[in-house]
């Protein structure tokens, strides 16, 4: 290492051939930092850099499965050790008050066909906090309004984003990057976590993306860790508190609407699902729109019953997707379930 790049940041490049790029052999110099490139698999750890920068998705690996006479689902296998490990790193780099900057490619996926899966990879795990949502735009958009100007040359080349995110809560301190329409897309998270969403620079575009982007985030970390610390903030002028008091009062209002509108959004989940999903959303529209007391368990007789205050049965519920509309099959199966259940053949079955 030469004099200049000792007086520069280490940023670590890390893990970008999980995506399809070849990691570059030769380290790359800007006028604020050098960038260290590493694959996946490298010794190197997270705390011995001044920041990390990698993309989503490099922990798992999405499978989409599409069967002959059924609706298609997808199945996320976690690099779990891998995982794990590096997150004990990334908690050791924060510690030493770096930054990290994560690029989102794709959509964020929170469940598959077996579950959640919103700990699967280390951009999800670092955003699953109470009161913050985030929400797929089902395609990709580059019509992004920019926020921080440090990143406005940036996004103006490769900014796209295919999730927004929304927060209710007052404990996270975030800032926005970028928005789309009303709703943020890019974000900075305690000031020193970054969240960019992105356009996949081709492979030749590889050294102007990342000393473009190395030094967006450098620049505005520095900037960020100028302002003045938190403890300040605890002396506040009269009319401050009131603003304050008003602020939190308008804030909580805004967070009952927004719950609400997100049961709604919830309730409409039974129009695109299938399978398992489909049930869980049929039995939450039941549950917690009409107040209905559910049973859930399955045993093989039916996908779930509607019971009185007692716990008896008052009706069968067989739930199956289908485009086609209701079959004889459909109807044979809800049948048999009520025999199954040594019920009348009048009980109600749907």
């Amino acid at each position: 290492m030469n004099k200049t790049e000792e007086n520069k940041s280490k940023i670590l490049v890390y893990g970008i051939d999980r995506v399809g790029y070849t990691v570059p052999k030769e380290n790359i110099e800007t006028k604020l930092c050098v960038l260290h490139f590493e694959p996946f698999d490298t010794p190197k750890k997270f705390q011995n850099y001044d920041g990390v920068v990698s993309f989503q998705g490099i922990f798992e690996e999405t499978e989409v499965h599409t069967p002959p006479y059924s609706s298609s689902y997808i199945t996320i296998k976690c690099y779990r050790d891998e995982l794990q490990r590096r997150k004990k790193q990334y908690q050791l780099l924060m510690e030493k008050k770096s930054f990290s900057c994560f690029l989102f490619i794709a959509p964020l996926i929170a469940r598959d066909e077996h579950g959640d899966t919103s700990g699967t990879d280390l951009t999800k795990w670092l955003l699953n906090y109470p009161s913050f949502y985030r929400k797929n735009l089902g395609t990709q958009t580059t019509s992004l309004r920019m926020v921080r100007n440090e990143f406005i040359y940036f996004l103006e080349q490769f900014g796209a984003a295919w999730t927004t995110f929304s927060y209710y809560g007052d404990v996270l301190e975030l800032k926005e990057i970028c928005k789309h329409r009303m709703d943020a897309t890019g974000i900075i998270l305690w000031n020193r976590q970054y969240f960019v969403p992105i356009l996949k620079p081709q492979k030749h575009e590889i050294d102007e993306f990342f000393k473009i982007l190395a030094e967006a985030s450098i620049s505005s970390h520095k900037k960020l860790s100028e302002q003045i610390p938190d403890w300040a903030n605890d002396y506040r002028f009269e009319e401050e508190e009131r603003l304050a008091e008003k602020k939190g009062k308008l804030q909580e209002e805004m967070t009952k609407i927004n719950q609400r509108l997100l049961e709604f959004e919830k309730y409409k989940k039974c129009l695109c699902y299938g399978h398992d999903l489909l049930r869980e959303s049929i039995i939450k529209i039941l549950r917690d729109g009409f107040n209905f007391k559910i049973d859930d368990t399955d045993e093989l007789k039916e996908d779930f019953r509607i019971i009185d205050k007692e716990g008896n049965p008052l009706v069968l519920v067989e739930v199956k997707g289908t485009n086609k509309g209701i079959t004889r099959e459909h109807i044979n199966q809800t049948d048999s379930h009520r025999e199954k259940a040594k019920l009348d053949q009048k009980f109600p079955s749907v």
